[in-house]
């Protein structure tokens, strides 16, 4: 069994600015890829594709004078699917904990119905919103203002700012905003740690990020990861996990032609396993096929999805 990444517990020395920040969006517009940066550690899993976060992940970051608990929310979106529904239930834990809320922006998109769920959203959880317009290294001052005013017609007394979330340099103004609206009290964390998560979980996450990047079309998000075994034997970790996927069809895709594909996903995996957990990997992926679990609760509430 893994401990929680955070492990040194509360610290009642230390006071400062410190709470709850819930990080809002639609899918793709760089949460995750923001939570990473201002941990300075790939702790989130961040891909191109959408629905990349199914479940909600607090990063604690610490300095001198604040400890801000980032709560990394799945994408806002409308979905049919159980897993969405699960989802959904995830948005709204992390809005009722946070004491604040950063709404991630993406101007480089036209504005939507999933634009219009997260504004409603942010508009409707009572606590206070920032703006976060994100990619302002690649959208034009144009594609900004129109995205900042279709956020100010629901939120329109929020503060904006223009960052770059893969930039730890422009983050840092939104860092010192977040910190001026959070109460003082005593740090709730100690201050190495970075996570409230399980090592076995980030690992699955960190699997299922390279899934996403090495399968095409619906497969990745057909595919669950459960780290089966977890163990440390003379300064080596061994892990084996399964992915669980819907389809008979979708088993030789993940496998590839001899095997070609599901060695590319073990090789890309063990490089991201052993930089995070900084131990020399070896790792064994399973493949079964579990059907329509996306639809299944029992499923949902076993990969720790729906509680």
């Amino acid at each position: 069994m893994t401990t929680p990444i955070s492990s040194s517990g509360r610290d009642e020395r230390r006071f400062g600015r410190t709470g709850y920040v819930a990080l809002l969006g639609r899918p793709n517009t760089g949460k995750s890829t923001l939570l990473n940066t201002v941990l300075g550690q790939h702790l989130a899993a961040v891909s191109s594709k959408p629905q990349t976060t199914r479940k909600y992940l607090m990063g604690i970051f610490t300095d001198d004078d604040s400890q801000i608990l980032f709560l990394d929310a799945p994408g806002v979106h409308a979905g049919k699917l159980a897993l969405d529904e699960a989802m959904d239930k995830a948005i709204g834990r992390v809005l009722e904990d946070a004491d604040i809320l950063v709404a991630m922006l993406d101007p480089t998109r036209e504005p939507g119905a999933e634009d219009e769920l997260t504004a409603r959203r942010a508009a409707g959880c009572g606590k206070p919103v920032i703006l976060a317009v994100n990619k302002t290294d690649v959208a034009s001052a144009d594609d900004v203002a129109r995205t900042l005013a279709f956020y100010r017609q629901h939120v329109p007394d929020a503060p904006a700012l223009e960052i770059v979330a893969l930039d730890r340099a422009r983050v840092e103004s939104l860092l010192q905003l977040v910190k001026t609206l959070l109460p003082e009290g005593p740090f709730l964390y100690g201050a190495d740690d970075v996570t409230d998560a399980y090592e076995r979980d980030i690992a699955a996450e960190l699997i299922r990020e390279v899934l996403l990047e090495e399968l095409r079309q619906e497969v990745p998000h057909s595919v669950a990861v459960a780290i089966d075994t977890w163990k440390e034997k003379n300064n080596r970790l061994y892990i084996e996990a399964t992915l669980y996927i819907e389809r008979e069809n979708h088993k030789a895709i993940i496998i590839g032609r001899g095997g070609q594909m599901i060695a590319r996903i073990r090789e890309s995996a063990t490089r991201r396993l052993h930089a995070f957990a900084d131990a020399p990997i070896t790792l064994n992926l399973f493949v079964k096929v579990a059907p329509d679990w996306r639809q299944k609760k029992k499923f949902l509430q076993e990969f720790k999805l729906l509680e």
